[in-house]
């Protein structure tokens, strides 16, 4: 056990026991573990470029919580967390890396009754994670190990240092933030930082929900591929500004509807393809935009059958005229199948997903779901471009061959089996299948895929 953990640890036994200085009126203790076993290939055939080959391991997540109500509007939260593969040793050999996950103080009615303040680490997500649900959208682990970064993608962390101050005025709900989501130096230049405001108003009927929502984020790395670099970058000439709103709602008991569009401007640093230049290079404006579009039908029958439609479309770089028109994938929290969240950003694509699931008894659900990507335009590559390099992650370690003139990415089918063993413990099986389109060569065009299976026990 780390020291970091046992001196928490030592902190929480004082307050359990009264001695802190605090009056805990209760505190809860709660968690989950998660185990895997991983099978994964996603050279699609390479055998040149540094294509990892298939992959066999098994991982586990491990989150303690910790919740403290203090007074009748005071309360904090503590969670740690470990992610890891098995057989894995950290540094200094203990296998025991800790991290904290969430560390933050809620306190409401403050100063104004319908006030809250909740200051500290804690998860940030907001409609369906276009902008904001992850500091670093799937792809790096809560931990500096480089052996476990190969499943950043699967990573539960979600967590941002933040400020968040929530004004209740039900049925609206206004929900301003402050984040610190990167510090590499104290610099006052070189950080990432991410603001803004998420107006929600819950309707009255039909279960409907409207969010109107302003975000700004000054980046300090390389837009789009999200790449995070240290150097300072010209004052006011990397921040990404990001208007937008969602409607979703019941139009009968068995349908809901939903569509969200938003637009970015700003000023990134200047880029020539897929590749980003020195940051001596003037900025480009910024205009992109994304809209998405989702119905799902219940068919409230025997086994639970449902049916879903999911539409994206993300712009990419479609002229020279000066400015940048590739969308800036932010914080996104989402993904059309789990090997396109691996392969592509969440930018200059267009694609569309088919979904269901069936429940043939009360403890066993059934889903499956294939998903279709293109290129929103192929601009970001020149005739000369012979190669594709996925932005980030483990697998950034792979380069495929491509055929720069066409758009069709390829399309996914992701299957999984839940059985829900007791009501604390399930069992889970899932593969996901990328068919390569016409955009990768022949040399790249083998069909990758990801076998997962394991056990997850909440308590």
């Amino acid at each position: 056990m780390s020291k970091k953990l046992l001196l928490l640890a030592a902190v929480l036994f004082m307050a359990a026991s009264g001695m802190a200085f605090a009056a805990v009126e209760n505190i809860k203790v709660s968690g989950d573990i998660n185990m895997e076993a991983v099978g994964r290939d996603l050279s699609m055939g390479g055998t040149t470029h540094g294509q990892l080959d298939a992959e066999s391991y098994l991982f586990s997540q491990v989150r303690l919580r910790f919740d403290a109500d203090l007074t009748e509007n005071v309360s904090g939260t503590v969670r740690l967390i470990n992610e890891r593969t098995w057989g894995e040793e950290d540094s200094y050999g203990d296998n025991s890396s800790v991290d904290l996950d969430l560390a933050y103080i809620t306190m409401k009615e403050f100063l104004y009754q319908p006030l809250t303040i909740i200051a500290g680490r804690q998860n940030l997500h907001y409609g369906n994670g276009l902008i904001v649900g992850d500091p670093d959208t799937n792809m790096t682990m809560a931990t500096s190990s480089t052996t476990a970064y190969r499943f950043g993608d699967l990573s539960l962390r979600k967590s941002f240092d933040a400020v968040r101050a929530i004004l209740d005025f039900s049925p609206w709900t206004i929900d301003a933030i402050y984040s610190k989501v990167r510090e590499p130096h104290t610099n006052r230049l070189d950080n990432t930082n991410l603001w803004g405001v998420n107006a929600n108003y819950q309707w009255g009927s039909f279960q409907g929900v409207s969010e109107l929502y302003y975000f700004g984020a000054q980046n300090n790395r390389y837009s789009l591929l999200y790449t995070p670099i240290d150097s300072q970058v010209p004052e006011n000439q990397d921040i990404t500004n990001v208007i937008g709103g969602r409607v979703q709602f019941n139009p009968i008991e068995k349908m809901t509807l939903g569509l969200e569009g938003a637009y970015q401007f700003g000023d990134v640093q200047n880029t020539v393809a897929q590749s980003y230049t020195s940051l001596n290079t003037p900025a480009q404006h910024l205009s992109a935009y994304a809209i998405e579009a989702m119905a799902e039908y219940r068919f409230m029958t025997k086994y639970n059958p449902k049916l879903g439609l999911t539409y994206v479309y993300l712009s990419g770089q479609d002229d020279l005229d000066g400015k940048n028109r590739g969308w800036d994938p932010m914080f996104e929290d989402q993904s059309l199948g789990e090997i396109i969240n691996v392969l592509f950003p969440n930018s200059n694509i267009q694609g569309a997903r088919v979904n269901g699931s069936i429940m043939p008894r009360e403890d066993i659900t059934l889903g499956l779901s294939y998903s279709w990507l293109k290129l929103a335009n192929n601009i970001n590559y020149s005739a000369a471009s012979t190669t594709y390099t996925p932005p980030m992650g483990w697998y950034s370690q792979n380069t495929y061959d491509i055929n720069p003139n066409n758009t069709y990415l390829g399309s996914e089918v992701d299957a999984y089996a839940l059985y829900d063993y007791t009501e604390d413990v399930q069992l889970k099986v899932s593969g996901a299948w990328f068919i390569p389109g016409n955009f990768f060569a022949d040399t790249n065009n083998d069909l990758a895929y990801s076998l997962r299976g394991g056990v997850n026990l909440n308590f």
